[in-house]
């Protein structure tokens, strides 16, 4: 008697591939965050790093545009056409690293996701090309809402050109109405964009790069409202608060100190009333950036466990760069433009048609406990809250201590969506090669540094230097003049860069300059 016939197996569904969300801060210190030692309520981000994984030395540009560069391009911003931002020096022009725009010798991150079968978004700032032809649709995004200009939150003015606040929908120029809100809008187009295709049933990559809480300092009224009378005992009374919720969680030795305040900036005491008010009504209205973008990632994140997404998104969250702490509204051109448009009275700060910045003593609380600045290879500069929320890791409440860079994500994506770097050529054209790795190995637990040899990581801008390899940093200040050199540091006993050790320890700078030469010559600086 013949066997029965065997009903075949049904082949099992493949795994599905996860979305991905790349949620970015503007600007914001690295203790901005509750989860980082602030007094701001940051619950949703807070959730995200307190479950997920935290990166504790991640770093990203000096500036804005290289930091996108290197989100893009999985290299060096100097490879990717953005060695230099806001003009060139005379021997940058016509230089192929110098063009302040992302060229087209690498293959850019959205570009290859949305050929691996992804669905791709960005909402908020692009910052590496005007035109039509180098925007984010030309890029690789299917839909896109993007700002010109980066600077500015509440109503249709901005500094720039004509005074408009400009932004591209897609590939046309729209300009932003009187009831806009940066924050919200970006917030809304996400959600409106993932949920237009997600009957397709595919994976998707979002970025969310809000431009909050960077300059001009401005909110909603009822979000200022929140934080009054909160910063009356002024910027050096939280810095120390600060520094101390830092210790308590474990994120800094009990023994830091942190950095001095610039010099020549004056102690809270040293003002006088009406200057304090004023003081007090800046760091109010950050303040209020920062919770309004943690409240709308909250609306985000309840949107996508609504549908079902949550669990299955890579959800990473860093800053774009260090805090700012210039005063660019007291300086040309901006200077002018703001006399000419804005009430900067006490009672007006924050409102659309105020336009100031909350200056270098708030900024170092922001980036506390580190020192320096936005703009500069020092670790406040260049050293950002980072952290992964991904169910499917199962390392929830962790921490890696391993150095990564931001030029690791395109390879980190990249892996998780199952796809490959093309190599060296991309439809029918020359690109260049990876230089960042995937973080995935560490974030998994597999390896302590995802970096192998050469073991470090660099910047340039400006002139502003900085390597780091293992628990070791030099750094150039540019800005010093005549009396720039290269300065040495241990970061395993000194987060905060105050003791200099170039000359007690010749032979490990020796060590170092030798990678500082290499980064050179790998990225083609000039000079």
């Amino acid at each position: 008697m013949a066997a029965p016939e065997q009903t075949p197996p049904t082949p099992a569904a493949p795994p599905r591939r996860p979305n991905i969300l790349y949620i970015a801060g503007d600007d914001l210190g690295f203790s901005d965050l509750g989860a980082y030692g602030s007094e701001i309520p940051t619950p949703n981000l807070d959730a995200l790093a307190n479950n997920g994984v935290r990166l504790k030395n991640f770093y990203t540009g000096p500036a804005c545009s290289p930091t996108r560069s290197m989100i893009f391009s999985g290299m060096d911003s100097h490879l990717a056409g953005v060695g230099v931002m806001g003009g060139s020096r005379p021997e940058h022009k016509g230089q192929p690293g110098y063009q302040g725009r992302l060229n087209f010798h690498v293959a850019s991150l959205a570009d290859l996701l949305k050929d691996a079968g992804y669905n791709t978004y960005i909402a908020g700032k692009w910052h590496l090309g005007w035109s039509e032809e180098t925007g984010p649709v030309a890029r690789g995004f299917r839909r896109a809402f993007v700002s010109l200009d980066g600077a500015a939150h509440l109503g249709p003015f901005s500094w720039n050109d004509d005074g408009t606040n400009r932004y591209r929908d897609g590939t046309q120029l729209v300009t932003a109405s009187h009831d806009f809100y940066s924050t919200r809008a970006y917030t809304e187009k996400m959600i409106e964009y993932i949920e237009a295709d997600r009957a397709e049933g595919k994976p998707f990559f979002a970025f969310l790069t809000y431009t909050a809480p960077h300059w001009p300092v401005q909110a909603p009224d009822e979000a200022i409202a929140r934080f009054k009378g909160k910063y009356d005992a002024g910027y050096d009374a939280l810095y120390e608060q600060r520094l101390a919720r830092q210790k308590a969680l474990g994120l800094i030795p009990a023994d830091a100190k942190g950095a001095p305040r610039a010099e020549g900036q004056p102690a809270w005491e040293e003002l006088t009333g009406e200057e304090r008010r004023i003081e007090a009504r800046k760091m109010e209205v950050y303040a209020a950036m920062v919770s309004e973008l943690d409240i709308h990632v909250g609306k985000v994140l309840d949107y996508l466990k609504s549908i079902g997404e949550f669990d299955n998104t890579f959800i990473i969250f860093t800053s774009d760069n260090g805090a700012e702490g210039g005063r660019r509204e007291t300086m040309s051109p901006l200077k002018e433009w703001v006399e000419k448009c804005c009430d900067n009275s006490l009672e007006n700060l924050g409102r659309g048609d105020s336009y100031i910045m909350y200056g270098p003593n708030w900024a170092r609380v922001s980036a506390a406990p580190f020192s320096h600045l936005k703009g500069s290879g020092y670790e406040g500069g260049v050293h950002v809250p980072a952290f992964v929320h991904y169910a499917p890791l199962g390392r929830a409440g962790t921490s890696v201590a391993g150095v990564g860079a931001v030029m690791d994500l395109l390879p980190t994506f990249l892996e998780l969506a199952g796809t490959a770097h093309p190599g060296s050529t991309y439809k029918g054209r020359p690109v260049l090669p990876v230089a960042g790795v995937s973080l995935l190995p560490m974030l998994r637990g597999e390896v302590d540094s995802p970096r192998r040899d050469p073991d470090y990581v660099g910047w340039e801008l400006g002139g502003q230097r900085g390597i780091r390899a293992g628990d070791w940093k030099i750094v150039w200040d540019s800005r010093e003049g005549d009396q720039a050199r290269w300065r040495l540091f241990n970061l395993a006993n000194d987060i905060s860069e105050q003791n200099d050790l170039a000359e007690s320890e010749p032979d490990r700078l020796a060590e170092m300059l030798v990678f500082w030469e290499d980064y050179h010559m790998r990225n083609h600086l000039i000079p």
